[in-house]
């Protein structure tokens, strides 16, 4: 049986604080649900619309999920072992959402269960015989649910009394801080989390922007190829998502000439990998952790004072693009105004033999589109990586695989388990419900910015990928983007963090965030 088990209160508000929204509901879950907007401007023409759709059920929502399997012959020998050891399982398909044609895989499960520590107790029974897995709740599988959901809208109108920017956290690239600290420390009106970032030295540079990063026309990381973006022109109030993108960084010293692999980052740690320098593949692959055994990275100050150590080889080079000084080993101090340029294997072979003390050095920084077109980085542009794109000219895009978020086995010795694990990623960050947050961009050029807060049943069951498209164009998107999510996601507004935040530890500590300011 279904029942409602709260009920929330619709804020009424005039004509004139009325955010430039669609008023038709949402189409999340059924059409009947019942859905609440609270409306808040902030500056004019910018406005926070907090919606409430759908409520909660009375239903056994846990389960173990001990496996993804591809097909329904591995499910049922998983089903025949566990039954062996004492545990009734059952095969879930993957709900596709129209994402893939046919059956993609199922969810081995056990039990279903009114509260997590029912399931976390079965859990514990089955890694005491040798079994798998973590607890899920079924609300989030992707299927038909009535949530409910918690969503957060930031409007800017082109007209806005606002400005709008990147910022790194710390101001610095291997930085972290919390949207809401960012926000606060800057003086922000309100701000939103960014893009994709490295979470642990394990990954690579803890902080950096797993993707491009351009800020006030400097760029800071360089992009994932082939992944889309978000333009901001600071100086026009204005936004746009770039599909596509690719950067490149040309290493000259004297008549030589070499591509840099990677900016302000550890080399060797590829993390979302879409590189050239990259292995296994050098395609985009989201949550995954690329290798190189030979690698030139660029240093600046955006980095901090010191550059990255380890072996290698590594020069300095002035602002008049000098090289100063060159050793053999990486980790050096970052000149102000100048550069390091460090190298592993072949790489590092090459910039000792061509980069002398007294030699000029330079680097040229390319980015275009996926046209082909160069997008110049000049005073005033900002961008901020993200994926996977969700509404081009109004309709739904699923160009999953292409920007690395493919069910399929990543190239290499070990295929059956890169295919256990990629299918399993792909349904998780894909098809089931997280938390979320997303840009767009109107017919009118007004900006949306989007969270759905997620892995709180009673508060919010989260989005996919497919109903974050949908929501996008709910709200009168045209254009959009998913930007980092699941823990990272995050509203600051009217002074304080805007819904609750998915991990336990509270607002997740991110590598950037975008920041509105009053502009007088």
């Amino acid at each position: 049986m279904r029942r409602p088990l709260a009920v929330w209160m619709l804020m009424s508000l005039s004509l004139a604080t009325a955010a430039p929204l669609p008023a038709a509901p949402l189409t999340l879950g059924k059409p009947t649900l019942p859905e609440h907007r609270t409306v808040s401007p902030l500056l004019p023409g910018v406005t926070l619309t907090t919606i409430r759709r759908g409520q909660m059920v009375s239903e056994p929502s846990w389960t173990v999920n001990v496996s993804a399997v591809s097909t329904r012959q591995d499910g049922e020998k998983l089903l025949n072992d566990l039954k062996a050891a004492g545990f009734e399982g059952r095969l879930d398909p993957m709900h596709t959402q129209g994402v893939i044609p046919g059956e993609l895989g199922f969810m081995v499960r056990v039990g279903r269960f009114f509260a997590r520590a029912q399931a976390e107790a079965t859990l514990a029974d089955l890694k005491a015989k040798n079994f798998g897995g973590g607890v899920q709740n079924l609300l989030e599988d992707g299927g038909t649910t009535e949530g409910p959901w918690h969503i957060q809208v930031l409007s800017i109108e082109p007209s806005a009394q606002a400005t709008v920017r990147a910022a790194l956290a710390s101001d610095l690239v291997p930085g972290r801080e919390t949207t809401s600290a960012l926000a606060r420390r800057l003086g922000a009106v309100a701000a939103v989390n960014g893009g994709f970032f490295v979470v642990n030295s394990s990954m690579g540079s803890e902080g950096d922007l797993a993707g491009i990063s351009v800020i006030n026309g400097e760029l800071v990381s360089e992009a994932v190829n082939g992944r889309p973006a978000l333009l901001i022109d600071r100086n026009r109030l204005s936004g746009r998502i770039v599909q596509g993108v690719t950067s490149s960084l040309t290493v000259t010293a004297g008549t030589a000439h070499r591509e840099a692999s990677g900016l302000n980052r550890k080399p060797g740690l590829i993390f979302n990998c879409g590189n050239a320098a990259a292995s296994p593949t050098s395609k985009p692959a989201h949550d995954y952790v690329c290798g190189s055994d030979s690698e030139m990275i660029v240093f600046t100050r955006a980095f901090g004072e010191a550059s990255d150590e380890g072996a290698g080889y590594e020069v300095s080079v002035d602002p008049h693009g000098t090289v100063t000084a060159v050793q053999g080993k990486r980790g050096m101090p970052v000149p102000n105004g100048g550069m390091t340029v460090q190298a592993t294997g072949d790489s590092a072979k090459w910039l000792a033999e061509h980069a002398r003390v007294g030699q000029k050095l330079s680097v040229s920084y390319r980015v275009r589109d996926g046209q082909g077109n160069e997008l110049p980085l000049q005073a005033g542009l900002d961008m901020v990586n993200g994926g996977p794109t969700l509404l081009a000219a109004g309709q739904p895009v699923q160009n999953y695989a292409a920007e690395g978020w493919s069910p399929e086995a990543l190239p290499g010795s070990a295929a059956a388990a890169s295919a256990a694990s990629r299918l399993n990623f792909f349904n998780g960050w894909v098809l089931r419900r997280n938390p979320r947050t997303a840009v767009g961009t109107m017919q009118d050029g007004t900006l949306l910015f989007v969270t759905v807060d997620g892995r709180n049943p009673t508060h919010s069951v989260g989005a996919s990928i497919p109903e974050m498209a949908a929501l996008m164009r709910d709200l009168g998107a045209v254009d959009a983007m998913n930007l980092d999510g699941g823990g990272s996601t995050a509203i600051y507004a009217n002074g304080m963090l805007q819904g609750i935040s998915s991990d336990a530890s509270g607002e997740r500590p991110d590598g950037d965030a975008i920041v509105i300011f009053s502009r007088p």
